[in-house]
């Protein structure tokens, strides 16, 4: 298999993990890939639409149902008020955190599946690939 068909095997899978966990907890996939890419100091919405590919109606429609359940806030920026911030309220952190408890149970079952030597070097791989991967998609 060439890199290209490995990472989209690997995007595969790992979608299907988060949608695995969205739906156990009541959420959509679109919902929890919103929720879990929000940092927990907040994240302007201009950046939150770049960092998951949306256009801005799109990302806004999507953060109105968050926050009619709960999950997130928008207010504007302290330091630019054209600027929209958005940040988890507690049921999201709350949310979050499940997800993200589910997931890490899945990582250890995967690398349950992985020997020892490759599995100190899973991790500075991925690190330079998402850092590549944020360096061709900033030049977009």
């Amino acid at each position: 298999m060439n890199i290209s068909e490995l990472l989209s095997d690997l995007t595969v899978h790992y979608n299907a993990l988060i949608r695995q966990s969205a739906s156990h907890i009541g959420l959509t996939a679109s919902q929890a890939f919103h929720l879990i890419s929000i940092p927990h100091d907040g994240i302007s919405m201009t950046r939150l639409s770049r960092k998951l590919g949306l256009d801005a109606s799109t990302l806004t429609r999507n953060i109105q149902k968050l926050e009619k359940m709960g999950m997130v806030d928008r207010f504007p920026d302290s330091y630019d008020k054209r600027v929209q911030k958005t940040l988890l309220t507690k049921r999201g952190c709350d949310t979050v955190q499940e997800i993200d408890e589910m997931l890490l149970h899945a990582h250890h079952m995967i690398m349950d599946n992985i020997d020892l030597d490759s599995q100190e070097n899973i991790s500075n791989v991925l690190e330079k690939l998402v850092w590549a991967m944020d360096c061709i998609r900033e030049e977009q």
